[in-house]
């Protein structure tokens, strides 16, 4: 079950007129309650309903609001849209809301994107993913981003690209229920900075900070992320309008593969672990996203691995994958990439025939298999970490 059409948003025509947009977009939120088994809860781009859910640590609610294509370059027009206010006039596609409580004092907390499986890309892409990769830290104003690696042999592993959770757009905490503002207003207000955010969140993983207890539950906190908006374009599912590109769009198929992102809060039991493994996260929040037509063509049972398929028409460069390299994360260490590129030199790609599939496993954010029709993905894998902050 999902719902594909939205119908508050609309397009402008030739005449004049209104017609409803697709959202281009499936979404589902993860919701597990203690006894109960894992749910994806259907929701809808730019709702004025936010979804309600429970996870590991956390009880809230989120939505994602985006704006309709024909918007996006905030050119005058008298057709409305939902959140019309909040974002003409901006350069931002899309804005994440999450609020609610945490069920007790959280651990180090990371915020990001994490993929069910090890995708495997070609030279050229990771080289691209090495340019992208300031991008992102300049859009987040934050340079401790982390990247893991895949591996096609190590399901407790996934390939993530996260940031310390203080990363975040905007950060408001409230001790005062009646002072928490109504996530599906127009515009939040402000809260921390980043600087402020920062140093809120350390003093929490320090043991200090506010109090959680059985009556009050600790305090209610309100995110808003919108960092990377500007360059990824959800709807379409590319980059859009980076430098390296001059401009034109790049599909984010070739880097992700054919299966679910995962737009995700965790935080890990030991935040000196050297691996982001899924055996030491606790899930915050994860919301499931993936492009309409390949979520229709899972749907039909025309879900083969993508691994030996071309890339999608609009990447402009026609790049093709290739077993012999690295995951989508990976590309992102420049250190990984000159080794690799060192490798590659002195090595023959390895013969896909040789390489081993990983077995399924439904564990952590992996697609439930009662939902989809065919199995989505095979787990993934990750690399040597740095300590907490340290790129």
């Amino acid at each position: 079950q999902h719902l594909p059409l939205n119908e508050s948003a609309s397009m402008a025509t030739g005449n004049g007129d209104a017609v409803p947009e697709r959202d281009g977009l499936v979404l589902h939120v993860r919701h597990v309650k203690p006894l109960s088994e894992e749910q994806h809860l259907p929701m809808q781009m730019s709702s004025q309903i936010p979804v309600e859910f429970e996870c590991d640590n956390f009880v809230g609610r989120c939505m994602l609001i985006h704006r309709p294509r024909w918007s996006y370059d905030n050119k005058e027009s008298p057709e409305d849209y939902p959140y019309k206010r909040h974002f003409h006039g901006r350069k931002r596609l899309w804005e994440w809301r999450l609020q609610g409580k945490f069920k007790r004092r959280p651990g180090v907390l990371y915020c990001g994107v994490e993929l069910e499986t090890y995708v495997p890309v070609n030279f050229a892409t990771r080289t691209l993913m090495r340019g992208i990769l300031p991008l992102i830290q300049g859009a987040l104003q934050c340079k401790h981003v982390r990247h893991e690696i895949g591996r096609a042999d190590d399901a407790q592993l996934r390939p993530v690209v996260v940031a310390p959770l203080w990363a975040a757009d905007n950060t408001l905490v409230h001790e005062d229920p009646a002072a928490v503002p109504d996530l599906t207003d127009t515009t939040l207000p402000a809260g921390m900075s980043r600087k402020a955010a920062r140093k809120f969140w350390e003093e929490v993983w320090d043991g200090g900070g506010p109090t959680w207890d059985a009556v009050s539950g600790g305090p209610t906190f309100t995110f808003a992320v919108w960092g990377p908006a500007q360059l990824l374009d959800l709807r379409s599912w590319v980059f859009r309008k980076l430098p390296l590109m001059w401009g034109r769009n790049l599909s984010l198929e070739p880097f992700c593969g054919k299966q679910p992102a995962h737009a995700v809060i965790y935080e890990l039991d030991d935040d000196t672990r050297s691996e982001h493994r899924q055996c030491h996260k606790t899930y915050v929040c994860g919301v499931r996203m993936m492009p309409e037509d390949i979520w229709s063509s899972f749907a039909m049972g025309d879900g083969a691995s993508s691994e030996a398929e071309g890339v999608d028409p609009e990447n402009p460069l026609q790049i093709r994958r290739s077993n012999s390299s690295e995951s989508f994360c990976s590309a992102l260490s420049e250190e990984e990439a000159q080794c690799e590129d060192r490798r590659l030199l002195s090595q023959r790609p390895t013969s896909p025939a040789h390489v081993e599939s990983s077995p399924r496993v439904c564990d952590g954010l992996l697609s439930p298999r009662e939902q989809l029709p065919m199995p989505l993905v095979r787990p993934s894998s990750s690399k040597a970490d740095e300590r907490r902050w340290t790129q």
